[in-house]
C-alpha cells in the first residue's frame, strides 16, 4: 500500500507534538489558521447541491478536516476567492477572516469565539450551485485546544485565560488565550495568519503557556 506523503507528515507532526505535550505540558505546538468557513448543512446543501463535505485532508484535531469544497465570500468592497470549508457541517454558519482581510472586503465583524454569533459581520458566500447571506463573519479569538489530561497538567480550566510566550527573532508574549476543552482534542495553539505573521511563527513551531 502506497501512503500519501501528506498523510505520513501530519500522522509524524502529531506524534511529535504529543510527545512534546507528555514531556513539558506548558509546551504547546501552534496552528495557524488561514481564512475558512464553517457550512451548516443547510447551507452546504444550498452551495454545493451535496448533502455532506467531501474530505480534503485532515487537520491535527480528531474528527475535523479541510474538505474539498471551497467557496467565494464577498464583502461591500471585495472578495475573497477558493476560500476552504472545514467539515463537518455545523449547527450554524461562520466565516472567520483575521482582521486584515475584513478591512480588506470592507466587513465588520466581531472578535469572539467560535460559535458565538450573536454579533457576527454581515456577509455572503457564494458556492457553485447558489449564493447565501449571512449574519457570519468573525475573527477567532485567541485560543488553546486542550483535552482533560492537559488541563489538567497545567492547573487550568474551560474559558481561563492565559498568556503565551513565543521565541525566534520577531517573538514574544501575548494574552488573552482563551483556554477551551474537549473530551478528544489535542493541545494546540490557534493563531490567525496576522498573528502568525507578526510572530514570524508557523503551524509545527511551538509556543509556552506562561
Amino acid at each position: 500500500m502506497i501512503l500519501d506523503a501528506q498523510l505520513i507528515a501530519e500522522v509524524v507532526s502529531q506524534v511529535y507534538s504529543r510527545v512534546q505535550s507528555l514531556a513539558d505540558p506548558k509546551r504547546v505546538v501552534v496552528g495557524i489558521s488561514n481564512r475558512h468557513v464553517h457550512l451548516s448543512q443547510e447551507d452546504v446543501k444550498t452551495l454545493f447541491h451535496v448533502d455532506d463535505f467531501t474530505m480534503y485532508r485532515q487537520v491535527r484535531q480528531p474528527g475535523e478536516y479541510a474538505a474539498e469544497q471551497q467557496v467565494r465570500v464577498i464583502g461591500p468592497k471585495g472578495s475573497f476567492a477558493n476560500v476552504r470549508a472545514m467539515g463537518p457541517c455545523r449547527a450554524k454558519t461562520q466565516v472567520e477572516l483575521s482582521l486584515t482581510d475584513c478591512r480588506a472586503i470592507g466587513v465588520s465583524a466581531p472578535i469572539t469565539q467560535s460559535g458565538h454569533l450573536d454579533e457576527a459581520g454581515l456577509i455572503e458566500i457564494e458556492g457553485p450551485y447558489g449564493r447565501i447571506r449571512r449574519h457570519a463573519a468573525m475573527v477567532a479569538a485567541r485560543h488553546i485546544h486542550m483535552g482533560p489530561s492537559h488541563i489538567q497538567a497545567l492547573g487550568v480550566k474551560d474559558q481561563d485565560e492565559v498568556q503565551v510566550r513565543f521565541g525566534g527573532v520577531r517573538g514574544g508574549v501575548l494574552d488573552n488565550f482563551i483556554i477551551r476543552t474537549k473530551e478528544n482534542w489535542v493541545p494546540e495553539i490557534h493563531l490567525d495568519i496576522d498573528e502568525a505573521n507578526a510572530l514570524g511563527v508557523k503551524s509545527g513551531d511551538f509556543g509556552t503557556v506562561i
